[in-house]
């Protein structure tokens, strides 16, 4: 069953910064999802940077990984070689970016999925034009966003300056995911980072992701135990898709 495109339900799943996990957490929302009975799509709207010889690039990859068989185009409708922000990027490549396009195709993606979980690029302060950034492109799209951040210390101060920008902009904040991108440290952490945002934001926790070795190539290894770690029944709840479940 799908819904019809004026109440399509997605996701957006922005991060504090660059490289803190959204790439894995849009995977694993979506692979969830579509383990609890739910036609899940996945989209990365904007993508920069090559894919090295050995790897998918990050649309390419939440294409393979969920299994989902939408139009590549469709699913990244721009894509750039250069590593950079998307508005450095797009001027590399003499493109000039339409957010009615990146509209138009979530809008598609809707149409044929009961939920379409959008990556963004970079933290919400990128700029994707010179009059809009990532946080403008979230808002116009109209969906709430689901943040990454990263589960040690130094992650307070920027989850809350990326919560207060989404509040300030009027994004909708369905809630985080903490994620723990490199290997942690030997001495046990003792700075109550992940307590001390929950308590200071008033936001919800969907996860505590793991760290896990080798990925993105060891996926299939880790992700069982990586969706053991999301509460997907709170999302269901959260995104009203209980009864699509």
């Amino acid at each position: 069953m799908t819904r019809p495109v004026q109440t399509a339900c997605g996701v957006f799943v922005t991060g504090t910064d660059t490289g803190v996990g959204k790439t894995l957490v849009t995977a694993t929302v979506a692979t969830a999802l579509k383990a609890q009975g739910v036609n899940a799509g996945v989209m990365k709207p904007i993508a920069t940077g090559p894919a090295d010889g050995h790897a998918l690039s990050d649309p390419d990859w939440l294409l393979s990984v969920t299994e989902t068989r939408d139009a590549p185009d469709l699913v990244a409708p721009y894509r750039f070689r250069l590593t950079a922000a998307p508005l450095v990027a797009a001027a590399h490549a003499n493109v000039a970016i339409d957010p009615t396009r990146i509209t138009q195709a979530l809008r598609t993606l809707s149409a044929r999925h009961d939920c379409v979980v959008v990556e963004g690029i970079g933290g919400v302060l990128v700029p994707v034009t010179t009059d809009l950034f990532v946080v403008d492109l979230i808002k116009g799209l109209g969906l709430p966003v689901l943040l990454v951040a990263r589960a040690v210390l130094g992650s307070i101060n920027h989850t809350l300056l990326t919560l207060d920008c989404l509040r300030t902009r009027g994004v909708p904040i369905l809630g985080l995911v903490f994620n723990h991108p490199a290997r942690p440290p030997a001495a046990p952490d003792e700075s109550d980072t992940i307590p001390t945002i929950l308590r200071l934001s008033h936001v919800r926790s969907f996860g505590d992701l793991p760290y896990c070795e080798g990925l993105p190539g060891t996926w299939p290894q880790h992700r069982d135990t990586l969706i053991a770690r999301l509460d997907i029944q709170g999302l269901l709840d959260a995104l009203g898709l209980r009864g699509l479940a």
